[in-house]
């Protein structure tokens, strides 16, 4: 015997079925939509800060936070900061910046789309030593978010701008600079005329520079490198300039042969002394010597096979 099933059970099963999923991707999108409206979007301005003060002098900035997010609370701090590695990245660590820098450590409640300006005072007394300080001026939020009485989630968000002091007597300090390596590869193949250069450059004194400088390549063009801020005490490998934008940094030419003589040279930003140094490349045409190669077995082989099949015919 067969159970049979009016067509309106089933109707009234779709329906149902339709109305749960419904109900369940209703209640999906406005979870999405009260999270994207409770989700936290911060900007700082502006995010690098170099300053030279005097001992005995002050500097104050000023800094614009903008939220593009749900209102939140905002707990600021200074620390230093170290780098990590040699491309500019750094760590913050947890010593907190001296009592010479002055600032609010109230909290600040910022609402969605909101803007307020944060004050840092520098005044350093007159006997602190001629170094500098590299400092991150720290802004930290973790607002919790009631998602339709649910549950609730925390979204964290930390925002920071980096802050490099200098303290000099005469505004003037005096930099120092070493070339840790500028290689170029020994031998390539001219047919395809690209030559790679790794550039590191370490700063050994007390205050940070940018170098300002090119790579000079024998009877061609030269390439910019990038004026990007080395740490005192850090090494930091560099780019090079395409149009004003960060590239690796290498030369590329249809063809290349024989000896080709490269030269790092550079100032550290407005200090008359150049540094320089020199890598030699070989290029020979390896490529076009194993095209021919193939080329002229391919005839020999077409060669000999013509004359056997000619001999046979005979």
């Amino acid at each position: 015997m067969t159970n049979y099933q009016s067509p309106n059970k089933h109707k009234f099963i779709f329906f149902s079925f339709s109305l749960f999923s419904s109900l369940i991707i209703g209640f999906w999108l406005l979870v999405i939509e009260v999270s994207a409206q409770s989700a936290i979007s911060l900007s700082i301005t502006p995010p690098l800060t170099e300053i030279i003060i005097q001992p005995g002098k002050e500097v104050r900035q000023t800094y614009i936070l903008q939220n593009g997010g749900g209102d939140t609370t905002l707990l600021p701090k200074m620390v230093y900061f170290t780098t990590s590695d040699d491309f500019g990245n750094v760590n913050l660590t947890e010593e907190a910046a001296p009592d010479w820098v002055k600032y609010s450590k109230d909290p600040i409640n910022l609402k969605f789309e909101g803007q307020k300006t944060f004050s840092v005072s520098f005044n350093p007394p007159e006997d602190t030593p001629e170094t500098d300080h590299y400092f991150t001026l720290v802004f930290e939020s973790q607002t919790p978010v009631d998602l339709l009485s649910i549950t609730s989630t925390f979204y964290k968000s930390v925002i920071g701008s980096n802050i490099l002091v200098t303290i000099s007597k005469d505004g003037n300090p005096k930099k120092s600079a070493e070339i840790v390596k500028f290689e170029a590869p020994k031998i390539i193949d001219s047919m395809f005329g690209k030559i790679n250069y790794k550039v590191i450059i370490k700063n050994n004194g007390n205050y940070y520079w940018k170098p300002v400088g090119k790579i000079n390549i024998q009877n061609s063009d030269s390439i910019k490198i990038a004026p990007l801020n080395i740490l005192s005490g850090n090494n930091r490998e560099i780019s090079c300039l395409k149009n004003e934008e960060l590239k690796s940094c290498e030369f590329d030419d249809f063809f290349l042969f024989g000896k080709i003589t490269s030269t790092l040279e550079f100032s550290l930003d407005e200090d008359p002394k150049i540094y320089k140094q020199s890598a030699t490349t070989i290029a020979l045409p390896f490529g076009l010597i194993i095209l021919l190669l193939i080329l002229l077995t391919l005839v020999r082989i077409r060669g000999i096979f013509i004359f056997r099949v000619w001999g046979r015919k005979k």
